[in-house]
Protein backbone atom coordinates (compact mmCIF):
# COMPACT_ATOMS: atom_id res chain seq x y z
CA UNK A 1 0.00 0.00 0.00
CA UNK A 2 1.83 3.15 -1.15
CA UNK A 3 -0.09 5.68 0.90
CA UNK A 4 1.08 3.99 3.97
CA UNK A 5 4.32 4.54 3.19
CA UNK A 6 4.51 8.17 2.67
CA UNK A 7 1.32 8.49 5.68
CA UNK A 8 4.12 6.90 7.63
CA UNK A 9 6.30 9.56 7.63
CA UNK A 10 3.57 12.29 8.30
CA UNK A 11 2.01 10.57 11.40
CA UNK A 12 4.81 11.21 13.97
CA UNK A 13 4.97 14.62 13.49
CA UNK A 14 6.98 14.44 10.21
CA UNK A 15 9.29 11.71 12.03
CA UNK A 16 10.22 9.59 8.56
CA UNK A 17 8.65 6.49 9.97
CA UNK A 18 9.54 4.30 6.64
CA UNK A 19 12.53 6.76 5.62
CA UNK A 20 11.05 8.67 1.83
CA UNK A 21 14.41 8.13 1.71
CA UNK A 22 14.66 4.51 0.93
CA UNK A 23 14.36 2.50 -2.41
CA UNK A 24 10.69 0.10 -2.12
CA UNK A 25 9.52 -2.23 -4.24
CA UNK A 26 5.86 -1.98 -4.20
CA UNK A 27 4.21 -5.76 -5.31
CA UNK A 28 0.84 -4.43 -6.63
CA UNK A 29 0.02 -7.84 -8.25
CA UNK A 30 0.55 -10.76 -5.91
CA UNK A 31 -2.46 -11.71 -3.72
CA UNK A 32 -3.19 -10.48 -0.63
CA UNK A 33 -2.38 -13.17 1.81
CA UNK A 34 -5.45 -14.85 3.45
CA UNK A 35 -6.43 -13.29 7.34
CA UNK A 36 -6.66 -14.10 10.11
CA UNK A 37 -3.58 -15.08 10.58
CA UNK A 38 -1.16 -15.48 13.49
CA UNK A 39 2.57 -14.12 13.75
CA UNK A 40 5.45 -16.30 13.89
CA UNK A 41 6.77 -15.53 17.05
CA UNK A 42 7.53 -12.89 19.77
CA UNK A 43 11.20 -11.35 19.60
CA UNK A 44 11.36 -8.47 21.85
CA UNK A 45 9.25 -6.97 24.16
CA UNK A 46 10.50 -3.10 25.39
CA UNK A 47 8.05 -0.92 27.89
CA UNK A 48 8.15 2.39 27.30
CA UNK A 49 6.93 5.90 29.30
CA UNK A 50 6.84 9.33 27.12
CA UNK A 51 7.81 12.39 29.18
CA UNK A 52 5.79 14.34 26.07
CA UNK A 53 2.59 11.65 24.80
CA UNK A 54 1.92 12.06 21.15
CA UNK A 55 -1.21 11.77 19.07
CA UNK A 56 -2.06 8.26 17.94
CA UNK A 57 -2.96 8.37 14.23
CA UNK A 58 -2.94 4.64 13.94
CA UNK A 59 -6.77 4.30 14.94
CA UNK A 60 -9.65 6.34 14.36
CA UNK A 61 -10.16 6.96 18.14
CA UNK A 62 -6.82 9.43 17.95
CA UNK A 63 -5.60 8.68 21.88
CA UNK A 64 -2.81 10.37 23.54
CA UNK A 65 0.17 8.03 24.05
CA UNK A 66 2.75 8.57 27.01
CA UNK A 67 3.10 4.77 27.80
CA UNK A 68 3.58 1.45 25.57
CA UNK A 69 5.16 -1.28 24.65
CA UNK A 70 7.98 -1.55 21.82
CA UNK A 71 7.55 -5.06 20.03
CA UNK A 72 9.62 -6.70 17.77
CA UNK A 73 7.49 -9.51 15.95
CA UNK A 74 8.77 -12.18 13.67
CA UNK A 75 6.07 -12.34 10.67
CA UNK A 76 5.50 -14.39 7.14
CA UNK A 77 6.81 -11.40 4.63
CA UNK A 78 3.96 -12.11 2.57
CA UNK A 79 1.65 -9.72 5.30
CA UNK A 80 4.00 -7.19 5.29
CA UNK A 81 5.13 -6.97 1.32
CA UNK A 82 4.09 -2.78 0.63
CA UNK A 83 1.38 -2.85 -1.78
CA UNK A 84 -0.44 -0.01 -3.71
CA UNK A 85 -3.21 -1.13 -2.08
CA UNK A 86 -4.81 -2.32 1.50
CA UNK A 87 -3.12 -4.01 3.46
CA UNK A 88 -3.49 -6.43 6.20
CA UNK A 89 -3.73 -4.77 9.83
CA UNK A 90 -1.48 -5.83 12.28
CA UNK A 91 -3.41 -6.05 16.16
CA UNK A 92 -2.05 -6.32 19.44
CA UNK A 93 -5.02 -7.04 21.81
CA UNK A 94 -7.50 -4.11 21.26
CA UNK A 95 -5.40 -1.57 19.30
CA UNK A 96 -3.91 -1.76 16.00
CA UNK A 97 0.02 -1.90 15.98
CA UNK A 98 2.24 1.29 14.86
CA UNK A 99 4.09 -0.34 12.86
CA UNK A 100 7.41 1.31 12.47
CA UNK A 101 9.23 -0.04 9.76
CA UNK A 102 8.45 -2.92 6.44
CA UNK A 103 10.20 -6.04 7.37
CA UNK A 104 9.27 -7.36 3.93
CA UNK A 105 12.98 -8.83 3.50
CA UNK A 106 13.88 -9.65 7.02
CA UNK A 107 11.00 -11.11 8.32
CA UNK A 108 10.80 -8.73 11.33
CA UNK A 109 8.44 -5.95 12.31
CA UNK A 110 9.37 -3.51 15.01
CA UNK A 111 6.07 -1.49 16.29
CA UNK A 112 4.61 0.35 19.41
CA UNK A 113 1.56 -0.96 21.22
CA UNK A 114 -0.18 1.85 23.00
CA UNK A 115 -1.28 1.99 26.38
CA UNK A 116 -1.08 -0.57 29.04
CA UNK A 117 -2.03 -3.51 26.89
CA UNK A 118 -1.01 -6.99 28.96
CA UNK A 119 0.45 -8.86 26.43
CA UNK A 120 0.40 -12.05 28.06
CA UNK A 121 -3.67 -12.04 27.34
CA UNK A 122 -3.05 -10.57 24.23
CA UNK A 123 -3.95 -11.35 20.85
CA UNK A 124 -1.34 -10.63 18.50
CA UNK A 125 -2.34 -10.97 14.56
CA UNK A 126 -3.05 -9.87 11.19
CA UNK A 127 -6.64 -9.38 10.48
CA UNK A 128 -8.46 -7.88 7.42
CA UNK A 129 -7.08 -5.51 4.93
CA UNK A 130 -7.78 -1.69 5.88
CA UNK A 131 -6.27 1.55 6.65
CA UNK A 132 -5.30 1.42 10.67
CA UNK A 133 -6.51 5.28 10.34
CA UNK A 134 -10.17 4.14 9.84
CA UNK A 135 -9.88 1.01 12.55
CA UNK A 136 -12.75 1.55 15.67
CA UNK A 137 -13.20 -0.41 18.48
CA UNK A 138 -16.02 -2.48 17.07
CA UNK A 139 -13.81 -3.08 14.43
CA UNK A 140 -10.95 -4.68 16.96
CA UNK A 141 -13.81 -6.16 18.77
CA UNK A 142 -15.03 -8.00 15.16
CA UNK A 143 -11.29 -8.77 14.14
CA UNK A 144 -10.58 -10.47 17.31
CA UNK A 145 -13.42 -12.76 17.05
CA UNK A 146 -12.45 -13.86 14.00
CA UNK A 147 -9.36 -14.36 14.87
CA UNK A 148 -10.47 -16.51 17.94
CA UNK A 149 -12.36 -18.07 15.97
CA UNK A 150 -9.71 -19.15 14.02
CA UNK A 151 -7.38 -20.68 16.44
CA UNK A 152 -4.89 -17.94 17.02
CA UNK A 153 -4.09 -17.86 21.17
CA UNK A 154 -1.97 -15.18 23.14
CA UNK A 155 1.48 -16.47 23.64
CA UNK A 156 2.23 -18.02 26.76
CA UNK A 157 3.22 -15.91 29.98
CA UNK A 158 6.68 -17.80 29.76
CA UNK A 159 7.82 -16.90 26.52
CA UNK A 160 6.77 -12.84 27.09
CA UNK A 161 9.18 -12.73 30.02
CA UNK A 162 12.16 -14.38 28.16
CA UNK A 163 12.06 -11.68 25.20
CA UNK A 164 11.16 -8.62 27.86
CA UNK A 165 13.63 -6.42 28.42
CA UNK A 166 13.79 -3.11 31.11
CA UNK A 167 11.56 -0.11 30.43
CA UNK A 168 12.80 2.61 28.80
CA UNK A 169 12.07 6.59 29.50
CA UNK A 170 12.16 8.85 26.73
CA UNK A 171 11.44 12.77 26.19
CA UNK A 172 8.94 11.91 23.42
CA UNK A 173 8.78 9.77 19.90
CA UNK A 174 11.64 11.45 18.35
CA UNK A 175 13.58 10.52 21.00
CA UNK A 176 12.32 6.68 21.59
CA UNK A 177 12.82 5.89 17.76
CA UNK A 178 16.22 7.57 18.07
CA UNK A 179 17.78 6.20 21.25
CA UNK A 180 15.91 2.44 21.30
CA UNK A 181 14.08 1.96 18.67
CA UNK A 182 16.58 2.77 15.97
CA UNK A 183 18.62 -0.05 17.73
CA UNK A 184 15.47 -2.58 17.39
CA UNK A 185 16.21 -2.14 13.79
CA UNK A 186 19.58 -2.77 13.66
CA UNK A 187 19.54 -5.68 15.24
CA UNK A 188 16.77 -7.25 13.92
CA UNK A 189 16.11 -5.94 10.58
CA UNK A 190 19.74 -3.99 9.13
CA UNK A 191 18.42 -4.43 5.97
CA UNK A 192 16.53 -1.09 7.07
CA UNK A 193 19.13 0.60 8.60
CA UNK A 194 18.93 3.45 6.06
CA UNK A 195 15.71 3.87 8.08
CA UNK A 196 17.37 3.94 11.67
CA UNK A 197 19.55 6.44 10.73
CA UNK A 198 17.24 8.66 9.27
CA UNK A 199 15.68 8.47 13.03
CA UNK A 200 19.21 9.83 14.30
CA UNK A 201 19.30 12.61 11.38
CA UNK A 202 20.14 16.55 13.55
CA UNK A 203 16.88 18.20 13.63
CA UNK A 204 17.95 21.68 11.81
CA UNK A 205 17.59 24.41 13.56
CA UNK A 206 17.22 28.53 12.75
CA UNK A 207 20.61 30.23 13.38
CA UNK A 208 19.95 32.93 15.70
CA UNK A 209 19.22 36.23 15.59
CA UNK A 210 22.12 38.88 15.77
CA UNK A 211 21.55 41.15 18.44
CA UNK A 212 21.46 44.69 17.51
CA UNK A 213 23.67 46.83 19.19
Amino acid sequence: MKLLAVAFATYLFGTPILGLSQTIRYDAERALPVTPASIKNILAVRPFTLETPYAYTWSKERIMVSTGVLIVLEVDPAYVVPRNKLEPVLYAGNVPVQRLNHGNVSGRVIGIVPGSTDLTNALIWFGSPDLPERITANTVESERVRAEKAGIRAFPEARIASVSHPPVVAKDLAALLRDTAAELILEYSPQEKELAESWRLPTAKAPPKNKSN
